[in-house]
């Protein structure tokens, strides 16, 4: 049964609630644990070089980069003293000064008076700040490690930080859909969460901004007045028979329960109860219902989930079994937990580790389980992004809605049967089997026979792009390529970032990011060559074009090809300067075998669903649970479900450490709420920006010329900022001389490849001379980094 909600009318009620107070996760600061202090070596290859040169210098500042020429130029992991050479380097920059700052910390904040030509990479509010901060005042002799002294180590038991996490989009819908038995159409559009790394349930960033606690409101009011259309389905008692103020007390402690995930408070039940009678003596049962049910759907008890904890005794907090019970449901099923798990936490017995152990293996298994799966695979390779993606026409017209949509389904199944299958990482990256319907079969050049399933889809053994499993998939391909060719840029930069977790900075400033103009006389190996043997471009580059040339074989929408035009395919390719994962291949199921192979990568896999399991980008968060789950996944050979029974049975599930701000309510005691200021503009604006892929084109906050359409996605977000790329294509049968303008939610700190000027209080982008029109079907881009 599908619940359709209307608009209704909105009363002026003190509902007891502050909305706009709400903010994302709260985490705590340390408990005084003592620690002991690790030497310069190990700070250094721990804190400064894993996380923040490696991932965020190394691409530009090695011996070939854009940054050969300065004096930070580091060597690779891998090579013979690379950690000395490295340290060495860093130090002597540590103790060079600009008005008293360090220029290793001035030049990746772009802080420094001659810039960076990187951009900012860094903010001091950054957890890679807090690490070079300390690596300089080692350098400089000033650091005196204090027991007292909050460290950038984890806790030693293992615990995570006390927080509080917002509900994400999906898990509110799945957490809405539970309460009322069915799915629920909200009747309003949320704005977008805000994408941290590619991943939209980071639990920093689930601010609630004004436009957001009011889009609350009217979805809360809706879903209030299908209750009241229906009491007789949604009421535990009859009023009639048992009496009205007793049916909502019996209502409140039903509707209440399963919408917090827990029992209220005596505090919280006295409150609504109170609510309940002050609109029910003027305007009836009915109407008290609807205003406790709304109030109910936009209380923080129900919008939040606390992973707060009661004292233990050890300066710990242990999870009640409620939040173990919320924690493991919305992290295997993403949504609320069901009536078995409940009970298990009102018992008490969800407090054995073995019984949460128990509990996690059967959610496993539980057919809810693939979307939350699904939902990670797409994020974690960006394949959310396929029916959006730009496609010459005229090229590909056979790259219809239906094509895209059997694509989608083709890689869900890939993902979903080797994870109910108990298989691996390799087996995602190596297999041949895979789904595809008799259309989609056809266009890929393939056959189907057997039996089909009920939406259609065949099990097939891949011919072409044989063992290259989810690399060789139309989805990935499609998603990484231009609107007129493929693409060794975006098919190197996917396999750098999201499985050697290698971050790419963003193209200097003044530098041509275009791609290289199509040319009927060159391959596009050779257009590529070319562009990027200028010395400015080839440091970046040559980690991610080599990468890219494997997968040549397949053109922009995703078929096997033998030629590119009329010229012979080369797909030889090579990874260079990763820490342990140099090799060279020939082709793409080459490619997947050398990543199927690499602990590297196995690492990479490991921090990325931890981002997402964990809903932090932190690597200090991170720490306290990536040495367990590493060492469970290479023990279970790679088993993609094994990371999530290794994050139940790890402390870090169970215990938190650290204070937290006192938690507001929602007028009276605590119920797990969070009382800080949201983040954001009280328009909503600071949400992901459309990263969803809509187009600009004058909605009040943005504009374009007809015949532009753009999409902005944030790249990289922080407390204080936030790095965005903007895609402007020409939709038209004609070249356009584009602008773009934007309502930003900062000050612009920098900028590449266009000129902006002030227009009112927003910021006009127009092209550089060398991009500055746009062809019929084409596409260029820009970028921006704001400080909020």
């Amino acid at each position: 049964m599908t619940t359709t909600i209307t608009k209704t009318r909105t009363l002026s009620l003190a509902l007891v609630l502050a909305l706009g107070a709400l903010a994302g996760a709260c985490k705590g600061d340390g408990d005084g644990d003592e620690s002991t202090c690790p030497s310069d070596q190990d700070f250094f290859e721990k804190h400064v070089y894993g996380p923040v040169l490696s991932m965020r210098c190394a691409a530009c500042h090695n011996e070939a980069g854009l940054a050969k020429d300065t004096r930070m130029v580091l060597k690779p992991e891998g090579e013979e003293g690379y950690l000395e050479h490295n340290m060495k380097v860093t130090r002597e920059l540590a103790r060079e000064a600009v008005d008293g700052t360090s220029i290793l910390l001035l030049k990746p904040t772009g802080e420094h008076p001659d810039e960076h030509k990187g951009g900012v990479i860094l903010t001091r509010e950054s957890a890679e700040f807090a690490a070079l901060e300390q690596w300089v005042a080692r350098a400089s002799g000033a650091y005196a490690c204090d027991d007292d002294e909050q460290t950038l180590e984890c806790d030693e038991s293992g615990a995570g930080a006390r927080r509080i996490r917002r509900l994400d989009h999906r898990e509110y819908q799945r957490s809405v859909d539970a309460i009322f038995g069915g799915p629920v159409e909200l009747g309003v559009s949320f704005a977008p969460d805000n994408v941290i790394d590619g991943y939209t349930n980071n639990a920093g960033a689930l601010q609630v901004s004004g436009l957001l606690a009011e889009q609350y409101r009217e979805a809360a009011e809706g879903m209030a007045g299908v209750i009241v259309d229906d009491l007789g389905r949604y009421l535990p008692c009859d009023p009639v028979a048992d009496g009205e103020p007793e049916c909502a007390a019996a209502f409140i402690d039903d509707f209440g329960a399963r919408a917090f995930r827990r029992p209220l408070s005596a505090g919280e039940r006295a409150r609504y109860l109170a609510l309940y009678e002050d609109v029910a003596v003027e305007d009836g049962f009915g109407e008290g219902i609807r205003w406790v049910s709304a109030a109910l759907l936009q209380a923080p008890g129900f919008l939040y989930r606390t992973e707060l904890g009661e004292a233990n005794g050890d300066g710990q907090y242990a999870l009640t079994p409620h939040e173990l019970a919320s924690e493991l449901s919305y992290l295997i099923v993403g949504g609320p937990p069901d009536a078995a798990l409940a009970a298990l936490a009102a018992d008490g017995t969800l407090g054995d580790p073995e019984v949460l152990a128990s509990e996690a293996e059967r959610l496993l298994a539980d057919p809810r389980a693939e979307a939350n799966v699904l939902r990670f695979a797409e994020e974690w390779l960006g394949l959310g992004r396929l029916p959006l993606v730009t496609r010459d026409p005229t090229l590909f017209p056979e790259l219809s809605d239906g094509i895209r949509a059997a694509m989608q389904g083709e890689v869900e199944r890939s993902v979903a049967g080797v994870f109910a299958e108990g298989g691996t990482l390799g087996d995602l990256l190596t297999s041949s089997r895979t789904y595809m319907t008799a259309e989609l079969a056809a266009y890929y050049g393939e056959s189907v026979g057997g039996e089909a399933d009920p939406e259609g889809f065949y099990a097939v053994e891949r011919q072409r792009g044989a063992g290259a499993g989810i690399l060789a998939s139309g989805a990935l391909l499609t998603t990484h390529a231009l609107p007129t060719s493929s693409s060794p840029i975006h098919r190197g930069k996917v396999v750098r970032e999201r499985l050697l977790c290698q971050h790419m900075p963003p193209p200097p400033p003044s530098v041509n990011a275009s791609p290289p103009p199509v040319d009927p006389a060159l391959s596009t190996r050779e257009r590529y060559t070319q562009h990027s043997a200028d010395p400015t471009c080839a440091g970046c580059h040559q980690l991610i074009d080599p990468i890219g040339f494997a997968f040549e074989h397949f053109d922009a929408v995703g078929r096997y090809r033998e030629l590119d035009g009329v010229h012979p395919i080369d797909d030889a390719g090579e990874i260079l300067h990763s820490a342990s994962t140099d090799a060279t291949f020939v082709g793409v199921a080459e490619l997947a075998e050398v990543l199927a192979g690499s602990e590297e990568v196995q690492a990479c896999y490991v921090d990325q669903w931890s981002r997402f399991a964990l809903g932090t980008a932190e690597p200090g968060d991170l720490e306290c649970a990536r040495g367990e789950l590493e060492a469970a996944f290479a023990e279970s050979g790679g088993r993609l479900d094994s990371l999530v029974l290794a994050l139940v049975r790890s402390p870090y599930f169970r215990l938190r450490t650290g204070e937290i701000a006192s938690l507001p309510d929602d007028g009276g005691d605590s119920d797990g709420g969070d009382g800080t200021t949201g983040g954001g503009d009280s328009d909503g604006s600071s949400g992901d920006g459309g990263s969803d892929g809509s187009s600009g084109g004058g909605d009040g906050g943005m504009d374009a010329p007809p015949g532009i359409e753009f999409t902005r996605n944030v790249d990289s977000m922080w407390q204080a900022g936030e790095c965005d790329t903007v895609t402007v294509t020409n939709v038209s049968d004609a070249p356009i001389v584009w602008y773009v303008v934007l309502d930003l939610e900062g000050a612009l700190v920098n900028h590449w490849n266009a000129k902006v000027t002030p227009e009112g209080d927003r910021q006009r982008f127009v092209g550089e001379d060398y991009n500055a029109s746009v062809e019929p079907q084409q596409s260029t881009s820009f970028g921006f980094c704001l400080e909020y």
